[in-house]
């Protein structure tokens, strides 16, 4: 899906939304597909949270980030992964104070939190793979 598409997409999303929604002000002023993402994931707009998803895994796919460097992608991942957890979170601390990936992903896992604990596990496999 091209980001014209995507535009487009959020524009009918956009119609149907009342103005005082905090997606709506986001879609108004342009923000980022990640933001717009969380404000609808917050307002329950799931709908429109999995076609965004699906959006920014199409880009990905297609290479427009593909150039990203894989640390940098993983750091985001985990960057918005700590949004969601908890402030008691042994995961949430660590990320916190930038532990290393290694840490992070075992207390992920202590934790049952498997999608990180697995991102940060294929990630070190990566770097293990092709350390330049």
């Amino acid at each position: 899906m091209e980001m014209k598409n995507i535009a487009q997409m959020l524009q009918s999303y956009r119609d149907d939304l009342p103005d005082g929604s905090e997606t709506a002000i986001a879609i108004d002023r342009n923000a980022s597909l990640e933001e717009i993402s969380e404000l609808a994931e917050k307002e329950g707009l799931h709908k429109l949270v999995s076609v965004l998803f699906e959006a920014e895994q199409e880009a990905l796919r297609s290479g427009s980030a593909a150039m990203e460097d894989p640390a940098t992608a993983t750091d985001a991942f985990v960057q918005g992964a700590r949004q969601e957890l908890p402030e008691g979170s042994k995961t949430a601390a660590a990320i916190d104070r930038g532990a290393p990936w290694e840490e992070i992903s075992e207390l992920a896992e202590e934790e049952g939190l498997h999608q990180i604990a697995s991102v940060l596990f294929e990630a070190e496999q990566e770097q293990l793979r092709d350390p330049s």
